[in-house]
């Protein structure tokens, strides 16, 4: 009876697994329900290297650019070179580049592959480990396809919708780029 239950279980977690990795995509770029307008939901994490960081982080910087990911999603993980060129790209305007890796916070063996990940791409922004709670557990769960960008500015408001899959591309650059000069313009008015 015991060994039955296992392997359930394992059928069980394989089947999450691949349902979680088919929605992972690094082509289309797709809004889910989340909206513009919409606050960010408090949140209090942990940064690859111990530091506590909450919600809050977003008030220091006109626009934050946030990128929602998984170990297991290679869309994700092909984007990051993008993401540290706009990191480095931004830094004179205070944008900030930030990224929570959804599988970490509690699972030691992943924490230690998803950085291992961000080495090998030359990852230095900023990676999250985000504690969970009724609130952000409650919003992660409307994201349907990974990655998922957001821009965030300094009141923990989304402006747009959110973007999914890589921002990789010349098109999709610019339009981030010119909602960001939108986004700065606008900010303390």
């Amino acid at each position: 009876m015991n060994k039955i239950f296992k392997k359930i279980s394992k059928l069980f977690v394989l089947m999450i697994l691949l349902v979680s990795m088919t929605a992972c995509s690094s082509k289309s770029q797709e809004t889910t329900e989340l909206s513009g307008g919409d606050t960010f939901p408090k949140f209090d994490a942990v940064d690859f290297e111990g530091n506590p960081v909450s919600s809050d982080v977003f008030k220091d910087h006109p626009v934050t650019i946030l990128s929602i990911w998984f170990t297991g999603c290679k869309g994700c993980i092909d984007e990051m070179p993008a993401l540290q060129k706009i990191s480095e790209d931004l830094k004179d305007k205070n944008v900030k580049v930030m990224s929570i890796c959804l599988d970490t916070y509690e699972n030691k063996e992943i924490k230690a592959e998803a950085e291992k990940i961000l080495e090998a791409k030359g990852v230095k922004y900023t990676n999250l480990a985000v504690k969970p709670s009724e609130e952000i557990d409650a919003y992660l769960k409307n994201l349907t396809a990974f990655p998922t960008t957001l821009l965030i500015d300094r009141n923990g408001k989304i402006v747009g919708d959110a973007s999914v899959g890589s921002v990789d591309d010349k098109d999709k650059l610019n339009k981030l780029y010119e909602k960001i000069d939108q986004i700065i313009a606008n900010d303390g008015k």
